[in-house]
């Protein structure tokens, strides 16, 4: 019996298990005794409870039966597991571990009974996991239920409740600073600098922030919304807004305490990051093709990536696993506030996979444009990214109420669905949902934020000569309350807007209303400039015979609008800000004609 610590080992489980064995026929327990180099009474003792089997003897008895070793074990306690229960119960001893993996064993130690590794000891949670044949996020179920992690993530829950309380109020712009004496107490706790959790809680605050606004906003519609639908939606939404909130919120402590336990250092995570950009693609690429250093690939935890050895012997081919994957997944961004020179590199790398324009080509389009055109959703804003769910639930009663059907197939975005409607509705209840559609588009234009890039583009592009203006799928007044909100940071009279046509049939990709536009400001479309991320933007430019720039933040993102005839993409808006700031302030000769004001209808 294993000394200092029970083992979660089930005798019942033995039992069923020698039952099983040998294709249903079972073994005898004097039979099971003579494989192990056990007694057939030792083997009674275990499966009545009498004893319980060590490390060895479990692994000894598992490959006797041709079973898993936690096949052995009470799998409905294995939640409650530490990492300590995890290893035993898998037939380990701590020297096994120490010795297959070639670790300190005064590390191992400290990850079993503290949950805490050094930032040089960055791959033995991978390795820990990949042993013991478990996913990384699987362990770190066992390892948050060791006592002393509990503690940790207990003591820091009121000091990063109290940042909040800090930084989470009304006018405060500012972000957690290294001197914050509630960082240095985290920092102090978690075991690292105080730069580095200031660095990682800044954009957590900032999604705070917004997860906050957001809520204030449901619960004014809540109480004051023009109707009861509007106020029984906006009532649904701040709950779902709330149980967001305190998700991220309760969460914070122990996503801080894991990825500190497996955070890789600037080299080997831009080389992992690398192989993450390219996995999309199912490449084996040399360190020479990722340009990357052999020692930095080599570096990257095992059971993050696949290696084949060169049959040149030279240095081998390697590619992401999905332990890999999901690691860059879950902390990608994160590791671009640690590592921001990193983070740039990602980016321009991301760009030449998507086969962005590079930015010379991306200022003659600028330099030829007379209007610019944006479109909405998607690009300047997440309209319903808090609600969607709902507002189509919402519209999908309404059209059952007008014995309207809706099939498996139909898109389940609201103006999708509105769409889809037109063929089998009237004029009159197309004009019904149309109407509904209206008023919680502008109820979440009143709390929708604008995405990064937007403001800071709209400000540098009314300082030129281009006339603006917001072709779109949503309502006219959606748009313009979400223009107003910009205020006084944009002038939101100088963006005209088309909205929504009368005619649903005549919405994207039908080209109606970006060549209504372009009249509109009075620009020939070969002068005209359309920017969205959208296939249905892609293909309304095209039909319109106006250049496009598709706006793809992924290189899945770019692949698709260039499946749709998409020529020209970029990674942000950011890219377009920097390319119009320039031109803004060093005009081209000769200048373009004055600006005109049209408003749109």
């Amino acid at each position: 019996m294993t000394r200092g610590a029970q083992t979660p080992f089930d005798g019942p489980s033995l039992r069923r298990a020698r039952a099983r064995t040998n294709q249903g026929r079972g073994v005898s327990a004097e039979e099971l005794a003579r494989r192990v180099n056990a007694t057939k009474a030792q083997i009674l003792a275990y499966e009545h409870g009498r004893y319980s089997p060590d490390p060895p003897r479990i692994r000894q008895l598992a490959q006797a039966l041709g079973v898993s070793p936690l096949d052995l074990t009470d799998r409905d306690s294995t939640q409650r597991w530490t990492l300590a229960e995890l290893r035993r119960a898998s037939g380990y001893r701590v020297i096994d571990i120490v010795d297959r993996l070639d670790v300190s064993y005064a590390n191992y130690r400290r990850l079993e009974n503290e949950g805490l590794v050094s930032p040089r000891s960055y791959a033995l949670v991978p390795a820990v996991a990949e042993l013991l044949g478990i996913c990384v996020a699987g362990l770190e179920t066992h390892l948050a239920n060791i006592p002393a992690s509990r503690m940790r993530v207990a003591q820091a829950h009121p000091l990063l409740a109290a940042v909040q309380d800090t930084y989470v109020v009304p006018g405060e712009l500012a972000l957690p600073g290294p001197d914050d004496p509630s960082v240095q107490h985290l920092a102090e706790i978690f075991r690292r600098p105080p730069l580095v959790l200031a660095r990682l809680l800044g954009p957590e605050i900032s999604r705070i922030r917004a997860a906050r606004r957001r809520l204030v906003g449901y619960e004014a519609s809540a109480d004051y919304g023009t109707s009861a639908d509007e106020q029984d939606a906006a009532h649904r939404s701040a709950e779902a807004e709330r149980r967001r909130l305190n998700r991220l919120t309760s969460s914070l402590p122990g996503r801080l305490d894991a990825f500190f336990r497996c955070a890789l250092p600037s080299d080997t995570w831009r080389a992992l990051a690398l192989l993450h950009l390219v996995g999309r693609f199912g490449l084996w690429l040399s360190p020479t093709q990722l340009q990357e250093k052999e020692a930095s690939v080599l570096s990257i935890p095992a059971g993050m990536r696949r290696s084949l050895p060169s049959p040149q012997g030279t240095a081998g081919v390697h590619q992401i696993s999905d332990e890999g994957d999901r690691h860059c997944q879950t902390y990608r961004s994160w590791y671009d506030t640690l590592h921001p020179a990193v983070s740039t590199l990602l980016r321009e790398r991301e760009s030449q996979l998507s086969g962005h324009v590079p930015a010379t080509e991306l200022r003659e389009y600028f330099v030829s444009a007379h209007a610019v055109l944006f479109s909405f959703d998607g690009l300047l804003c997440r309209l319903f990214a808090s609600n969607v769910e709902a507002v189509f639930q919402s519209l999908a009663h309404e059209a059952h109420s007008l014995r309207l059907a809706t099939g498996p197939r139909t898109p389940t975005d609201p103006v999708g669905l509105l769409r889809a409607l037109v063929p089998s509705g009237s004029p009159s209840q197309i004009r019904r949902l149309d109407h509904m559609l209206t008023v919680h588009e502008t109820e979440a234009a009143r709390r929708v934020t604008a995405l990064p890039g937007v403001q800071q583009l709209f400000r540098v592009l009314t300082t030129g000569t281009w006339r603006l203006g917001v072709v779109t799928d949503h309502s006219t007044s959606a748009v313009r309350v979400f223009l107003d909100n910009l205020s006084p940071l944009v002038d939101s009279q100088q963006l005209s807007v088309f909205g929504r046509p009368e005619d649903p049939r005549l919405m994207k990709p039908h080209p109606h209303g970006v060549a209504l536009a372009s009249a509109s400001l009075g620009s020939s479309r070969d002068h005209t400039l359309l920017l969205g991320e959208s296939v249905a933007d892609a293909l309304a430019a095209q039909a319109a015979g106006v250049r496009f720039i598709g706006v793809a933040s992924t290189p899945d993102h770019a692949t698709m609008l260039k499946r749709a005839g998409a020529k020209t993409t970029v990674r942000s808006l950011r890219e377009v800000t920097a390319v119009v700031r320039h031109l803004t302030t060093y005009p081209p000769s000769p200048a373009r004609p004055d600006r005109k004001s049209p408003s749109g209808p």
